[in-house]
């Protein structure tokens, strides 16, 4: 607000000095100068008839000599005046135009008005620097779990499309330098901002998302940052000063598809739990053994050629650089789009391929081409351009990294359930028997589409139930948490308990007979429907103790109080 200030004053400076003084004189001339009526008797002239009588005159509306027709001294006066009052307006007029038009006034315009924003907001927010295919994602994700986010981005054509969108209308946007520290300061991470939540940076600059990641942490330490990078050198950078989550999607991919290759159990009950609520679910896939191909060995080929390392599946690097080539024996020098290049590379008898060149392009090419030479080949795709989705759908690859996918899911789910990752940790490190059992309780709840996730804290309002159940000394199981509490009939919710967190303790998929207590974190999958259902029944203090009593408790405190005594 002091910058449009001291602009507005500035600029206005000179055009109101000059407006005040010719309107001031030209005022003390009508007033100082003598009237007559029809007459001929004098009239004078008050300040407030002269000053209107000026006013309509630099404003050229001229509705006539007032407060009686003029004498012929008036008439010479007011055409003595007359130009330079209407110079003096036109100028002021013009100036304030041009002040409103002018781009820096508008900037500061802007940067005010999304400061009140964000300070006048009641609700906890994500400040995300960077609004593009993967802000996008990320922004909807988090509104659709009732979380609000303020948006930085170099790009004023995004931010301006923003407005076109019911969805992000309402949210506090601004353009310009996400790296700059005034900007973060208004975007949320000033002191004076209390609902910030955290920070999420995910431009395709990695030293822009570096220079946030070390800003935030610099101002607000205590705040959560879920950075993006694709080097190497930059995630090791943002894990050495502590940020809490550096999404690196390439070697995401490449742990999933070492999961894939290891154990497509794991891998399927991983994918279901991080795709997007509603959407189908994936069959499981099952890469064959065998030799592979992989076309392109820069920063996403050489992951996928650690991961196949590791798992010890022999493959065939095809490159157009000759010093990549020569670094790995047995390697081909070319593109892998031409057809000479694959049988080269023994396409023939192999068993599947990665495409993993940096153009889609030449992906979508290379995997065409593959197929027409050995149909049973199991394909993995890189994909650049998320305007190109449909084109990797209908390409035939089995596997497709999208890498704004893999990094809205991941800060997604680190931002709103931070349990899941735990979970999948958990899940990774145990043998397939535990996967199987996931898969199967999920199967059976999720109807082929995919589960929302929610947290359950059982504390405040969420453990009304418990409270209740406490003092009628009945005790609330879990199953009694995941039934539907408002039906005659019992009818268990669509929904599976993955892990309880109690203190130091963490319980992976518990079974229906545990008990709750309060203070419990539970973590949840299933169907929406399942989630605004328990979430009724913890907050209401006779639902579940109806379910575990057997007998019906009355909703008033009196009468729970008489039917406590009476069943004493």
């Amino acid at each position: 607000m002091n910058d449009i200030v001291w602009l507005t004053m500035r600029r206005m400076r000179t055009p109101l000095i000059l407006m005040i003084l010719v309107y001031s004189i030209s005022v003390f001339g009508m007033v100082h100068i003598a009237g007559q009526d029809a007459q001929g008797n004098p009239v004078d002239v008050g300040y407030l008839d002269a000053a209107y009588f000026i006013a309509i005159l630099a404003t050229t509306i001229g509705f006539g000599e007032v407060p009686v027709a003029f004498t012929h001294a008036q008439r010479l006066y007011v055409f003595i005046i007359l130009f330079p009052n209407v110079i003096a307006w036109l100028y002021s007029v013009g100036t304030i135009i041009s002040l409103f038009v002018d781009v820096q006034f508008r900037a500061d315009l802007a940067r005010s008005r999304f400061s009140r924003q964000v300070r006048r907001g009641n609700t906890d927010f994500y400040l995300v620097c960077g609004f593009g295919h993967t802000g996008r994602m990320i922004v909807s994700g988090l509104l659709k779990r009732g979380i609000s986010a303020a948006i930085l981005e170099r790009e004023e054509s995004i931010i301006h499309s923003m407005s076109l969108i019911d969805e992000f209308a309402h949210l506090p946007a601004l353009a310009g330098d996400v790296t700059d520290r005034r900007l973060l300061d208004m975007a949320g991470l000033g002191q004076d901002v209390k609902n910030c939540a955290g920070v999420i940076a995910i431009t395709n600059d990695d030293h822009a998302n570096l220079t946030i990641a070390i800003t935030s942490k610099l101002l607000r330490p205590e705040l959560p940052v879920l950075a993006r990078s694709e080097t190497r050198r930059v995630v090791a950078n943002m894990a050495s000063f502590g940020t809490d989550l550096t999404v690196d999607p390439y070697t995401i991919f490449a742990e999933r598809l070492h999961l894939a290759l290891s154990s497509p159990t794991k891998y399927l009950v991983q994918d279901w739990l991080i795709s997007v609520p509603g959407t189908e679910l994936r069959d499981e896939i099952t890469p064959p053994d065998g030799h592979w191909i992989l076309a392109g060995i820069g920063r996403f080929g050489s992951r996928m050629a650690a991961i196949l390392d590791e798992a010890g599946v022999p493959f065939t690097v095809i490159d157009v650089h000759p010093e990549r080539v020569d670094a790995r024996p047995g390697s081909v020098l070319g593109r892998g789009t031409e057809a000479g290049t694959l049988l080269q590379a023994g396409i023939g008898d192999s068993a599947g391929i990665i495409a993993g060149t940096g153009d889609d392009v030449d992906n979508l090419s290379i995997v065409m081409t593959a197929l027409e030479l050995n149909p049973d080949l199991f394909v993995v795709a890189r994909q650049e351009n998320p305007q190109n989705d449909e084109l990797f759908d209908a390409s035939g690859a089995h596997l497709v990294a999208r890498r704004s996918q893999i990094v809205a899911r991941r800060i997604l789910f680190m931002a709103t359930t931070p349990l899941l990752s735990v979970f999948i940790d958990y899940l990774i490190r145990q043998e397939d028997a535990f996967a199987e059992k996931v898969e199967e309780r999920l199967g059976a709840v999720l109807k082929g589409r995919a589960p929302s996730l929610w947290t359950v804290n059982l504390v405040g309002a969420w453990s009304e139930s418990l409270r209740a159940a406490a003092l009628e000394n009945v005790p609330i199981l879990l199953q009694h948490a995941t039934q539907h509490s408002r039906t005659q009939v019992a009818e268990n919710l669509p929904c599976v308990c993955l892990l309880i967190e109690r203190a130091d303790t963490l319980m992976f998929l518990p079974g229906p007979d545990e008990e709750l207590l309060e203070g419990d974190l539970l973590l949840l999958a299933g169907r929406e429907s399942a989630r605004r259902e328990m979430l009724f029944a913890l907050r209401e203090p006779t639902a579940l103790v109806s379910l575990a009593s057997g007998r019906f408790q009355p909703r008033g405190s009196i009468m729970r109080r008489l039917a406590r005594k009476r069943a004493r």
